[in-house]
């Protein structure tokens, strides 16, 4: 396998924090609650409240402008060492937007080991925002996992810090009738776009915690 894919796994950061603020966002909005402040949630300002409502919003636009069912954010992290010493690799789903009526993945993708997820990542890092049928993939773990979460079809694209990958972005569509409407032009435009925001932004988070 390509020494690129091991080097970039070997030198994922970790990045988890933001998903229970990102929830607590949308499920005030879901529920037309006044939105609060980090100050009435008692937070730090470096909680980067800012910060995280807007890779909602770009992952909001992103999932309307290409007519999907989940847009997401996932992030690699360390998680701790096997018994040999060897620090563990995992990734977590840190931001989700979502159509109506469609289930979050937020409980189900949280420190999920990289070696589980290996046939999945080697296609993230094509960095190629094509658009991958699950039913077409071989089968793994990690096709399996994408079935029972009822995706028919997704992209995906790594997000990169310092020429490294710390994540993607990801699009998925969960109904053949969206999966058959899928505009391939407007998809890669908008992955594409909203790979080059979500880096700029979580720049910004990196060098506030400098």
């Amino acid at each position: 396998m390509d020494t690129t894919f091991w080097f970039e796994l070997g030198g994922v950061v970790a990045g988890i924090g933001a998903g229970a603020i990102s929830a607590v966002v949308f499920l005030l909005k879901k529920r037309k609650i006044k939105l609060i402040s980090p100050a009435d949630l008692k937070m730090p300002a470096s909680c980067n409240w800012d910060v995280h409502t807007q890779l909602h919003e770009t992952l909001t636009e992103l999932r309307v402008k290409t007519d999907c069912a989940r847009a997401q954010i996932v992030q690699f992290h360390n998680g701790g060492e096997f018994l040999n010493g060897i620090s563990m690799k995992k990734q977590s789903l840190t931001h989700e937007s979502l159509r109506k009526g469609v289930s979050s993945e937020r409980e189900v993708k949280q420190d999920l080991l990289l070696s589980m997820c290996i046939d999945g990542l080697t296609l993230v890092l094509e960095d190629d925002p094509q658009i991958y049928m699950v039913s077409e993939l071989e089968d793994s773990w990690c096709k399996q996992f994408m079935e029972n979460s009822n995706t028919i079809a997704l992209s995906f694209l790594p997000i990169r810090q310092n020429n490294q990958a710390i994540g993607y972005v990801m699009s998925q569509w969960c109904s053949l009738a969206k999966a058959d409407e899928i505009d391939t032009e407007t998809v890669s435009e908008w992955m594409e776009t909203s790979r080059k925001i979500i880096e700029v932004q979580l720049g910004h988070q990196l060098n506030k915690h400098r």
